[in-house]
């Protein structure tokens, strides 16, 4: 799932002249973050980063599961697990990993909805080394026809063990009843038969179609001395200039649906999520409430849901609110695993304080309490190079916003007013999708 929100960066366009039909960035000045764009289209967002001895890497394609066909499910996955099987350069997986050992880390591969990321954490001195072997993996694949089979027989293993996890079926069946026959509505693996079905030529031309340097983004964050700008080019020029995809699929309406499957046992894995109508969380302003709104409902030890519900009525052990979106689409997602005699309260206590909260607002304490939480929370989060650069891909794909310096989401979240909040929390529809694993039936939701 894409997430609520969560710290920020920025971007500067180099000057050249664009090329036809591609977007034009209008982008803040700031001074501690510098932006261009290659010549294959590829926008390099670089966040120096005082007093770092490390270097990160992330390179992001707009090649997510979400983008992918209805006869293509789960290739988007498939694909990213053979990059790493071999390059024009490391011939095999095992050269891969022994050069990245060499520089004292490891390559990392994700595969989202979104998007499809490759990066690497190393020492300031070894970045260009590292920037030089992960443009190899993105830039120069081999995926051979034995590459495909190999990995697709590790992810259909993959997909075993994740059916034998209720957390991560309950998480299942919540985006089933979400987003049914959408793409939205499966993992971003798939299930079992979409990847027994796939072909490595089906890999070949989502490859082709999505793996776009224009709809991307090259962010390196932290310690930046070491970095030699005309050669980094040069490898990632390895990404060939192909046409910005097309944009996904879009969503429809929500509709309130529950998915249900039953297990032996005694533990409920439950997932709610609610609609929140007209909540644009491409708007910076919008995250910074989200973040707050999370925060004060379902957020620390002293937030509404988990007081309540662990502290004062010791129904739960865990418990999660946040609010987190797709595009225009947004949802308060609460879950939480509880025993199954208890379901009834616990949905009726999980109702009635999101109900409240959209009634009556919170307190100014309230606010106040867990503004100071989240921009404490962002702050520290900054701390980590990883988690600037992850925050920065997550803004300019999954949002469009090239506003990505941590000061201002920070100086954001210090400004969200209680009216924020009330008027957040107004937008929250009744009603919950349900996502649940355990020995309950469908009837228990009425």
């Amino acid at each position: 799932m894409a997430l609520c929100c969560f710290p920020i960066r920025s971007y500067t366009r180099a000057a050249r002249a664009p090329t036809e039909g591609r977007r034009v960035w209008r982008l803040p000045a700031n001074p501690s973050v510098s932006q261009r764009i290659l010549a294959n289209g590829l926008p390099v967002v670089e966040m120096p980063i005082a007093g770092r001895g490390a270097t990160t890497i992330v390179l992001a394609l707009p090649a997510g599961a979400r983008h992918e066909r209805e006869e293509e499910v789960g290739v988007a996955h498939v694909l990213e697990h053979m990059a790493f099987k071999g390059s024009e350069r490391y011939r095999t997986a095992t050269e891969l990993n022994r050069a990245a050992a060499y520089l004292g880390t490891e390559l990392d591969g994700l595969a989202t909805n979104e998007y499809v990321e490759f990066s690497c954490v190393v020492r300031s001195q070894s970045a260009m080394a590292a920037a030089d072997l992960l443009s190899e993996v993105a830039g120069r694949p081999l995926l051979t026809e034995e590459h495909f089979h190999a990995e697709r027989s590790v992810i259909l293993q993959e997909i075993a063990d994740d059916a034998e996890d209720p957390a991560s079926r309950a998480e299942d069946r919540l985006i089933a009843a979400l987003f049914g026959s959408h793409r939205l509505g499966k993992s971003v693996t798939g299930h079992a038969v979409d990847v027994e079905r796939l072909t490595r030529q089906q890999a070949l031309a989502f490859h082709e179609r999505q793996w776009s340097p224009e709809r991307g983004v090259l962010v390196l964050a932290g310690n930046l001395e070491d970095i030699d700008r005309p050669q980094l080019e040069d490898y990632f020029m390895r990404l060939a200039e192909r046409p910005a995809p097309a944009p996904p699929q879009p969503l429809g309406a929500f509709q309130r649906q529950v998915e249900v499957e039953e297990r032996d046992g005694e533990v409920v894995h439950l997932r709610l999520a609610y609609a929140v109508p007209a909540f644009d969380l491409t708007l910076g302003e919008r995250r910074a409430a989200a973040e707050v709104y999370s925060d004060l409902l379902g957020g620390p030890a002293g937030s509404r849901l988990f007081d309540e519900l662990r502290e004062q009525r010791s129904l739960c052990y865990w418990i999660d609110g946040f609010l987190w979106g797709y595009d225009h689409a947004s949802f308060l997602s609460v879950d939480c695993s509880i025993k199954a005699a208890d379901l009834p309260e616990v949905c009726e206590r999980i109702d009635a304080i999101v109900g409240d909260l959209a009634a009556n607002g919170p307190t100014e304490e309230e606010v106040a309490r867990a503004r100071s939480y989240a921009t404490g929370s962002a702050a520290l989060t900054f701390e980590s190079v990883g988690a600037c650069a992850d925050h920065a891909v997550e803004l300019i794909i999954e949002y469009g916003d090239h506003d990505v310096t941590p000061a201002r989401y920070l100086a954001a979240l210090e400004r969200v007013t209680r009216a924020d909040i009330c008027e957040l929390a107004s937008r929250v529809a009744p009603g919950p999708c349900v996502g649940c694993v355990g020995p309950v039936g469908a009837t228990a939701f009425g």
